[in-house]
């Protein structure tokens, strides 16, 4: 005997799938993403690191504050998309990008464009949305590693945070362990609940067991009655015939004594039944007539 029952989550069980798949989506690709810039600005540190030709960067002052289209303030993430040469040379007045300035890099807006006489780009004037005055020197064309795409206000202090001891540990340190601890508990949970199901079929299948037994017991102890029954039953027919058979010899006895003899003397017939001797009584002498 068996059962079968089709397998449930709990509230707490979806509840805790939801947060584990949300944490995935959010923090797996952080995780991708930032192994990836890691491992190519260690091999090409002259380059800036990027995925798909994008560069994220954090924004770490707020020289770009301001209220023009493409500005951004500090703490954003930024989206640079790098450019060869060619596309360099596309680049135009109020174009935001990113450039190589020593050993970091700085986000500002072309001011102006420099051409030589080939009409070919050969410089560029670049200044910070919130400055009153220009960068200095003019900016190469070879000095310039992309364009800013894009942006997002205040996420890049939160890049900048998980670059740190604390924030890998709380934001992943700490997911890794409640995954694996959801994981468990979530296992626990449903090893439980299949060892009461067992238990309870268990239970059943001895239950079943137990009450086929009884019935057959008292099916038993039926038929036991019921031969008991019948065996009383034959017995007194032949104790009926055996005192039959024994009475038998004694009919035959009386009816003996019942025989009349005939007895003729000298007077005439006389007739006579003899007497069943008896052991106390003395035998009786023979009568005699008179002639």
């Amino acid at each position: 005997m068996s059962k079968k029952s089709g397998v449930r989550r709990t509230k707490g069980e979806i509840a805790g799938l939801v947060v584990i798949i949300v944490l995935s989506a959010i923090l797996l690709p952080v995780l991708i993403i930032n192994v990836i810039l890691i491992v190519k600005g260690s091999v090409r540190p002259d380059v800036l690191p990027d995925v798909f030709g994008v560069a994220p960067l954090a924004v770490v002052s707020p020289s770009m504050d301001g209220d023009e289209e493409g500005s951004f303030g500090q703490g954003a993430l930024i989206f640079v998309r790098l450019l060869d040469e060619e596309g360099k040379q596309d680049l135009r007045e109020g174009d935001v990008i990113t450039f190589r300035d020593g050993d970091m890099y700085v986000t500002h807006r072309i001011f102006s464009v420099e051409y030589d006489d080939a009409g070919n780009v050969s410089g560029f004037l670049t200044k910070g949305d919130a400055n009153d005055f220009l960068d200095p020197g003019v900016l190469l064309p070879e000095n310039v590693s992309g364009i800013c795409v894009g942006h997002i206000e205040g996420l890049g202090s939160f890049a900048m945070f998980l670059q740190t001891p604390v924030g890998i540990l709380v934001f992943v340190g700490i997911p890794v362990v409640a995954f694996i601890a959801l994981d468990a508990l979530r296992i626990f949970l449903y090893n439980r609940k299949i060892r009461a199901e067992e238990q309870a079929v268990a239970a059943d299948e001895e239950s079943a067991v137990q009450k086929e037994l009884r019935e057959k017991e008292e099916e038993l102890a039926r038929l036991r009655a019921l031969v008991e029954a019948q065996s009383g039953t034959v017995a007194p027919a032949a104790g009926s015939a055996e005192t039959a058979a024994e009475s038998e010899p004694a009919t035959e006895s009386a009816v003996g004594a019942n025989n009349v003899t005939e007895k003729e003397t000298d007077g005439g017939t006389e007739f006579q039944t003899p007497a069943s001797p008896s052991a106390d009584a003395p035998e009786s002498a023979p009568s005699e007539t008179d002639a």
